[in-house]
């Protein structure tokens, strides 16, 4: 599975990449009432805005990971997918669409953004391994 993972061409690895991302602009600025409720489930929101920045800090530095080219810091990355995440809160606020700019929602869109950054160094590390094992 990693290896196919790795082995998508460049280009359709950003062109998946930015589809993601306007999915979630899409969610993220839908207006309430178009929003599914979910009543049972207490947090749900806050685990949606973990799940799709997870989805997005790995497709983001997946479709960056260009060989033998330098690449962008995980760092950088990180902050990438988090100023997108506060951009979309904000824009929530701004476009009287019936959804608030939280606090919460930006930690945890953090919180997703990190762990789907280390479960991408994660997956790239075994890859990786996998590279030297067959090259010795």
């Amino acid at each position: 599975m990693i290896k196919f993972l790795f082995s998508v061409k460049t280009w359709l690895r950003i062109v998946i990449g930015f589809l993601y991302l306007g999915l979630v602009a899409l969610l993220s600025l839908l207006p309430n009432s178009r929003l599914p409720n979910i009543p049972f489930i207490t947090g749900q929101d806050k685990v949606v805005h973990i799940t799709m920045y997870l989805g997005m800090a790995f497709l983001a530095c997946w479709s960056v990971n260009l060989r033998d080219r330098r690449q962008p810091s995980t760092f950088l990355m990180l902050a990438g997918v988090f100023a997108w995440g506060v951009l979309m809160e904000i824009l929530q606020h701004l476009l009287g669409i019936g959804r608030g700019m939280e606090y919460l929602d930006m930690l945890a869109n953090l919180v997703g953004a990190t762990a789907g950054l280390l479960g991408y160094l994660y997956v790239n590390r075994l890859r990786n391994l996998a590279i030297r094992r067959i090259e010795e």
